[in-house]
């Protein structure tokens, strides 16, 4: 890359184009050279080079030199890693400009490890899993365009992976058990007419057993590309994967991506394959709109793609991670317009690749929302969570019986919850821990400690009224402040019910007005403040901290035999405890009042009854698509004026997902929530919003990556 370059005093003026040659600014084929190559190792050649001129390094240290071939060497004393510069002195008696100098920014690599290894490569690459999508008439034809990021090293060689399945997410997840037909009994297959990457902008056809098509049927591992070597793709570059495919009308397709359309993501339906290859000519094209529903949301349909990717390379010895999650780590709060540029979502995916400290790490996650220690990678018929496993083992057989990772990260255990903590531990979260030690043997097992779970709501021991106010007996009001806003449910009669703004009266009561009703109210009555303040939750079930030696303190026993290494159940771990837990209180969220906020810059809403669907807001940055907020009046932030969730932001302009018809004054507060609330009873927090999936990726240091390279 040329960064600079400087010209012989006199030239410019006086040059007669076409009689007197001039000398360019050169060119050369490559930025980055193997660290550790050899004297005389070719970099690249040059361009834009004048015949007849000669070549020279400035400053000539020995680093680099120029060939009898007019190339760029490597010199007698070759320079080490990083980036370094080389300035190229090109001469030419007769041209107005000589001597002319270039200056390259080049970069040393480390040499490749093993250059004929498959191992993970790609950002944004997930499990199928979720709800079946069913072909509809004009669209039983489709394309999906999904776009991966590559390592910080070159890649050429890949291989992609299509399943004949998905894994359920929720109460038995990780079960492969999402099938087209039931369990034993198969249904329809699924044509892919075509699949290709593209990559800047030049399309690569991949083969399946060296037919361009292939049939994947039900309740099937699936089919595998064959090898496709191209022109070194360089490194942190994208590829695009178009995969087209086909049943008849009806019939059903296995789900695995939401579509990233903010990263030039597509999907395309029609009635027929050419129409579909069309899109090849234009592949910035809208969505069919049919199919490109409920973006950044968790009801928008799913679509067929590439699992499992592998690629060889300059692989340059960094750790290679396969992942056991759950729905934290699978980033069940984030769906697709909150993905970074690389398609990352999620803490652990956007912490693994971020720049920093040894570097973004290749990784992929097998785990999906819902999965537990206990059922993965066991299970067969109506209970089998082996396929994805069995994939594995397809790539160590065509790997020379390399695996494609050097280190297992483990980041389940929120699933694994029993009320006896020795089956949570010993029989749940240590059986998988097994398997993986007999599946890999010698494999390293780096573990991240669960998040914990809070609750938000607190249940009241009375519910009385005379007339139209009401009075609330809780155990306890810390945390509460009068003029705040607080959520009412479970109460009968219903007019008890609803959003409230409440007079704190003392340590156990507070009092609100409502229409009224017979008193005293009946029910499990609960009062919500939606995780304002720290100090109004409860610990969830299993989540009391600290933790102790009771089954109560389960998650956080957890998190300590984990840190300590028990049983073997891992080798290292990394802490997530501190990046995670609120200022306020051990083993907590933090409340809403914690993290920052901004005010609206102008009034939203008139009247009351006209609905609009955008804010403006002072700082905006803070914010993510797919962010709950919370609107509070200014300038205390406690009465809550409305909850909305952020579908898109320009600037400081905030765009709904919704739309809302409430008169919000400039200066009214607006605060994140922490995480979505959960709909358990008591209402609680587990899966983080972006605005605590950011505090987790900048709270955990990027050093912790060295407990993952394999010893």
């Amino acid at each position: 890359m040329e960064i600079g370059f400087t010209i012989a005093s006199g030239s410019g003026s006086g040059e007669i184009y076409g009689v007197i040659p001039k000398l360019m600014a050169l060119t050369l084929e490559e930025d980055s050279f193997y660290a550790e190559s050899a004297p005389g190792t070719v970099i690249g050649g040059f361009g834009n080079r004048q015949p007849r001129s000669s070549l020279s390094i400035s400053d000539d240290d020995g680093s680099f030199a120029i060939n009898t071939e007019g190339e760029l060497v490597i010199g007698i004393n070759p320079p080490g890693e990083g980036p370094i510069s080389v300035t190229v002195i090109e001469m030419l008696p007769e041209a107005a400009n000589s001597p002319r100098k270039t200056t390259f920014l080049l970069t040393g690599v480390p040499a490749p490890v093993d250059a004929d290894r498959y191992l993970f490569f790609a950002t944004r690459n997930r499990m199928p899993s979720g709800g079946i999508v069913t072909a509809a008439s004009g669209t039983n034809y489709v394309c999906t365009k999904i776009v991966v990021n590559t390592p910080q090293y070159k890649t050429r060689t890949f291989r992609f992976h299509l399943s004949g399945f998905a894994s359920t997410e929720g109460g038995n997840s990780p079960q492969e058990t999402v099938v087209t037909g039931t369990i034993g009994t198969p249904g329809n297959s699924v044509v892919a007419d075509a699949m290709f990457i593209r990559v800047a902008g030049v399309f690569y056809q991949c083969t399946f057993g060296g037919l361009n098509t292939v049939t994947v049927a039900d309740q099937t591992n699936g089919a595998w590309t064959d090898e496709l070597t191209i022109p070194d793709v360089a490194p942190e570059s994208e590829i695009e994967i178009w995969l087209f495919y086909h049943t008849a009308v009806g019939e059903k397709i296995w789900p695995v991506y939401r579509i990233q359309k903010h990263r030039g993501e597509r999907v395309w339906g029609a009635g027929d394959l050419a129409t579909l290859l069309a899109f090849k000519d234009t592949p910035l094209a809208d969505s069919t709109a049919a199919l490109d529903t409920s973006y950044g949301q968790q009801a928008q349909p799913q679509y067929w793609g590439a699992d499992f990717m592998v690629a060889k390379g300059d692989w340059d010895g960094r750790p290679v991670v396969l992942g056991f999650v759950d729905s934290i780590g699978e980033a069940r709060q984030e769906f697709s317009s909150a993905a970074d540029a690389r398609g990352n979502l999620g803490w652990l995916r956007r912490w693994l690749d971020k720049n920093a400290d040894i570097g973004r790490i290749p990784h992929c996650f097998i785990g999906m929302p819902g999965a537990g220690s206990v059922r993965e990678y066991t299970g067969s018929g109506s209970s089998i969570a082996t396929r994805r496993r069995d994939i594995i083992r397809e790539i160590i057989a065509f790997n020379d019986s390399k695996w494609p990772m050097t280190v297992v990260a483990n980041q389940m255990g929120q699933n694994d919850t029993s009320t006896v903590y020795s089956t949570w531990f010993n029989t749940n979260y240590r059986s998988l821990v097994t398997r993986i030690r007999a599946e890999y043997t010698g494999v390293k097992i780096v573990a991240f400690p669960p998040l914990g779970r809070t609750e938000t709501q607190k249940t009241t021991t009375s519910l009385t009224s005379v007339g139209t106010i009401a009075t609330a007996t809780l155990a306890s009001t810390a945390g509460l402040r009068t003029g705040q806003t607080l959520t009412i449910s479970g109460a009968t009669p219903t007019a008890y019910n609803g959003n409230v703004v409440i007079t704190v009266v003392d340590g156990t009561t507070f009092t609100y007005n409502f229409a009224g009703g017979t008193s005293p109210a009946t029910g499990t009555i609960r009062a919500n403040d939606l995780g304002l303040d720290v100090a109004f939750t409860n610990y969830a079930a299993n989540n009391i901290w600290p933790a102790d030696a009771t089954d109560a303190s389960g998650k956080w026993r957890l998190r300590n035999d984990i840190l300590a290494k028990t049983s073997s159940c891992c080798d290292e771990a990394i802490d997530t405890y501190a990046a995670f837990v609120s200022a306020n209180k051990g083993g907590a969220w933090p409340g809403m009042l914690e993290l920052p906020s901004t005010t609206l810059t102008a009034q939203a809403g008139t009247d009351g009854v006209a609905t609009y669907n955008q804010i403006a807001v002072a700082d905006a940055s803070i914010f993510r698509p797919e962010q709950q907020i919370n609107i509070y009046s200014g300038p205390d932030g406690v009465a809550r004026l409305s909850t909305q969730t952020i579908a898109s932001i320009a600037g400081n302009v905030i765009t709904y997902q919704g739309s809302s018809a409430v008169v919000l004054p400039a200066g009214s507060v607006v605060r994140p929530s922490a995480a979505v609330q959960e709909a358990s009873t008591p209402i609680s927090l587990v899966h983080p919003f972006p605005i605590m999936i950011d505090r987790i990726v900048a709270g955990i240091s990027q050093a912790e990556k060295t407990k993952l390279i394999a010893a």
